[in-house]
């Protein structure tokens, strides 16, 4: 506490919330908490004995209490039949095969003998019919649908995602919803020209890959990347180099800083330091704020705030700051995938970084010394984000090392490359060489990323992953920095133990799952599905209309990975064959 008093504070407050998203939203849970949130506020003042851990305890209460008021409304209103509704778009999201896809805010429902809170919503449209854009209101009538929980225990909940980004509700549309201009106002004038800068690309004369990867990886915008290329950068780890990341934001600050320091006098070099976050946190803006950017930006920030304080600079520090600031803006943040893997990356960096880069060759000159902070960095990262990425993916790739180990140090240079392209297309439209340069670096960096997604023999997936395994992983990862640096027999010992002890959990874990017998009829959409299961095999029975890669991944691997199981088979039926199959329920006779 003394060393690092707001990653602990961090620490507690992330606590809280997870154990506040345990407890209902209710007045009597919100008024038990308040009271301890009070108690322990004037326990920590009152006595010096103790006053860290009541401290500590004081925001684990905070954080539940701000996460009781910042739960989602379970209370929904039930819309019967088509609805005349005025809305506006607040978020564009990944398009699919058939439908562009927004999130939008409702303000208007008609023909509702109750009042009606504005909500917000999910919307589809026909990808034949025109974009959406932020200068108009729209109105339409159409039906309205909760989401629905997911129809298989086992299975992800797009209804409980959506819940904590406050969206409750999806509307489906086939006829193209009445335009009406309206007065925006600042935030939406800037997300209309974002989106406008993105139809310049979209015009362009670059190749679709090109185009797809230069909205990506500057302007956050994935919402019609191809799925094949989404594929290949998953496989090979290398999402983030697509997300505008830390690595982006740091590129660009840095980018900015070379460019003010030959305007500006050398002894205004705060000055330097102050346009360059303010001009960050612009961009940011421009690009609509998302989480990762934000997250970025605030570290950023808090780093160079010590600086300019002339304080020593610490990494943890401005993470457990940052993290902090977020959290008390939106508890929800904390359940959020990439909020989780990019403040445990950083952490990575911290915990990591020194032990792994004194492990390795002293460097020779400036360049061996860059390859080897990539090296180091890479591994830190990688390390201690793998247990999460076990946890929630259920899939690992050893060729991610190697990908990440080629791609970041290329990253500056396609990273500049595309900021110029976009200033470029924006203010002067196609510049025939520029175009080629950069579509020719996409097209072979993006050879590049399917070359090694290639390489199968080195993806591993439908691994099981418990959250008591993950956090044996953790402790392991805790154990590490101490093993490298130290390197005694008692270090060595203590890690060997949790390495026996996670082994003897999975394999504990494992028997368990092998002596059950199972036979289910899983739902998929209004078509039944059943499988048998006995011991380490399962066998899916479905009829052979059915597309079989989308239930596979929709349906099977996670119950394959649920399940621990370790093969399985899937049978199929034409559909008469199923139905009368299904009706006499001879399918239990497979076992």
């Amino acid at each position: 506490m003394k060393k690092q008093p707001v990653f602990c504070l961090f620490i507690s407050f992330s606590i809280g919330i997870l154990t506040g998203d345990e407890f209902s939203a209710d007045k009597n849970a919100a008024g038990f908490v308040m009271l301890v949130v009070v108690v322990c506020f004037l326990i920590s003042f009152c006595f010096k004995k103790g006053k860290a851990i009541a401290f500590m305890l004081f925001f684990i209460f905070l954080g539940q209490l701000s996460h009781l008021f910042n739960a989602p409304d379970k209370s929904l209103s039930d819309f019967k039949g088509k609805k005349a509704i005025n809305f506006q778009i607040v978020k564009k999201l990944n398009s699919t095969e058939e439908n562009r896809r927004y999130i939008v805010y409702v303000s208007a429902i008609g023909g509702e003998g109750k009042l009606v809170k504005p909500f917000y919503a999910v919307y589809s449209l026909k990808k034949n019919r025109n974009p959406l854009d932020f200068t108009h209101t729209y109105s339409g009538i159409y039906y309205i649908n909760k989401i629905k929980p997911p129809q298989n225990d086992y299975q992800f909940s797009y209804q409980k995602y959506m819940l904590r980004n406050n969206v409750a509700y999806q509307i489906y549309s086939k006829e193209e919803p009445i335009a009406i201009k309206k007065n925006a106002s600042l935030a939406y004038k800037v997300r209309q020209i974002r989106l406008d800068v993105l139809q310049h690309i979209d015009n362009s004369a670059l190749s679709k890959e090109s185009r797809d990867f230069l909205k990506g990886i500057i302007l956050a915008d994935r919402t019609d990347m191809d799925t094949g290329v989404s594929a290949d950068f998953t496989k090979t780890g290398l999402v983030h180099f697509l997300a505008i990341s830390g690595t982006h934001m740091v590129i660009i600050f840095w980018l900015l800083m070379i460019v003010l320091k030959r305007s500006i006098p050398l002894k205004f070099k705060n000055i330097t330091v102050i346009i360059s976050l303010v001009l960050i946190w612009i961009f940011a803006v421009f690009i609509d704020y998302g989480s990762s950017v934000v997250r970025s930006c605030l570290m950023l920030t808090f780093y160079y705030i010590m600086v300019l304080l002339q304080r020593k600079p610490d990494l943890l520090h401005s993470m457990a700051l940052s993290g902090l600031i977020i959290l008390i803006a939106d508890t929800q943040q904390l359940f959020d995938i990439g909020f989780q893997l990019s403040f445990l990356a950083v952490f990575g960096i911290y915990w990591l970084n020194r032990p792994i880069l004194n492990c390795l060759p002293k460097a020779r000159n400036s360049v061996h010394d860059f390859f080897l902070q990539v090296v180091s960095i890479t591994l830190s990262a990688q390390l201690i984000t793998l247990p999460l990425i076990l946890y929630y993916f259920h899939q690992f790739s050893l060729v991610s090392v190697i990908a990440n180990l080629v791609v970041v140090p290329l990253s500056e240079i396609i990273i500049v490359f595309s900021l110029l392209m976009v200033f470029v297309l924006s203010f002067f439209g196609d510049v025939f060489v520029i175009n080629f340069l950069y579509d020719q670096l996409t097209i072979h960096l993006l050879k590049l990323i399917h070359f090694f997604a290639q390489a199968d023999f080195l993806f591993f997936d439908d691994i099981p992953m418990s959250l008591l395994e993950v956090i044996l992983l953790f402790v392991l990862l805790y154990l590490l920095r101490f093993l490298i640096k130290e390197r005694r027999d008692r270090r060595v010992l203590q890690f060997c133990f949790v390495v026996c002890l996670f082994f003897l959990l999975r394999l504990g874990l494992n028997i368990h799952a092998f002596h059950k017998e199972e036979f289910l009829s899983h739902q998929y959409f209004n078509q039944k599905i059943f499988s048998v299961r006995k011991n380490a095999k399962a066998v899916f029975f479905f009829a052979d209309n059915l597309d079989k890669n989308k239930i596979e991944n929709y349906l099977v691997k996670p119950y394959v990975v649920s399940r621990r199981i370790k093969n399985y088979e899937i049978i199929y039926f034409n559909t008469k064959e199923f139905d009368q199959l299904k009706y006499r329920n001879e399918i239990k006779s497979v076992k």
